[in-house]
């Protein structure tokens, strides 16, 4: 390497044909701290130059947890530590999505990260932690008053919504202690926590919901005029489908009946 980068007639920055990576992307990719070090000392080097995901070695070391290169980066003042690949992701999106919890830390404590900035579809980097199980990552960002917990993909989806969707009962427990938590906001379709929660017949965060003592609208109908109540009651009795098994049916109809009788239970002591 040593002997090429005295040669000047050498592109050090020509990119492989497949991906479009460069020689310095490989080695942020691939964690070779001493290569990095090495090439960064050349001021030939294009530290920012993009793949064909548009995504720059900065990202990749982010993406791939070398916290001993993004440290070697973070001190180079000509990396761009913002910027997007193809879909929208920063490397401080794909750090929080990936669980590299050390180099959240990095990231959230250097004052040019942008640590609200959006993908694509409109999800933050908090939103990418919930949906992907971080639940570390979670706690780190609630206790930055800069993240805005609560805003939403492009179709309104929120990351309290998204959990509740998804059956992640511990992330629900935990959205559900911060008082900031809208846990109320529907979708673009009228849908909202509570409602997909009982839709996907996670009773137990249907319970939580209900017990935990916040106040939840539990007679909100989607767009189409229908309630928890009724989309649990009228897809607990719809007919065996044939791709579904004699056990997967009574599963069903068994806890779509569960759900019914929790929400008609609470329903009558409200009354």
């Amino acid at each position: 390497m040593k002997l090429f980068l005295n040669d000047k007639r050498v592109d050090i920055n020509k990119e492989e044909k497949e991906y479009g990576y460069t020689p310095f992307c490989i080695a942020c990719y691939k964690g070779h701290t001493e290569i990095v070090k090495l090439l960064l000392n050349d001021e030939r080097i294009d530290i920012n130059k993009v793949d064909q995901h548009s995504r720059t070695p900065f990202f990749e070391a982010c993406k791939n947890g070398y916290i001993e290169i993004v440290k070697l980066l973070l001190n180079d003042k000509r990396v761009d530590i913002n910027k997007a690949n193809l879909y929208g992701e920063t490397p401080f999106y794909i750090s929080c999505q990936k669980g590299h919890i050390e180099i959240v830390k990095l990231l959230s404590n250097d004052e040019r990260t942008h640590i609200n900035k959006v993908d694509n579809d409109g999800a933050t980097p908090f939103y990418s932690a919930v949906s992907s199980q971080k639940i570390e990552i979670m706690k780190l960002l609630l206790n930055d008053n800069r993240v805005e917990i609560n805003k939403p993909l492009n179709d309104e989806t929120t990351p309290f919504w998204i959990a509740c969707e998804k059956g992640y009962i511990e992330i629900v427990k935990l959205l559900l202690n911060d008082e900031r938590v809208d846990i109320n906001k529907a979708r673009n379709d009228g849908k909202t926590p509570f409602w997909i929660a009982c839709s996907q017949r996670h009773i137990g965060i249907v319970k939580y919901l209900l017990e935990n003592g916040r106040e939840i609208d539990i007679s909100k109908p989607n767009d189409n005029g229908k309630t928890a109540l009724d989309i649990a009651k009228e897809t607990g009795n719809e007919e065996q489908k044939i791709s579904e098994s004699e056990e997967a049916y009574q599963n069903r109809k068994k806890a779509y009946s569960n759900i019914v009788e929790l929400l008609e239970s609470f329903g009558s002591n409200l009354n």
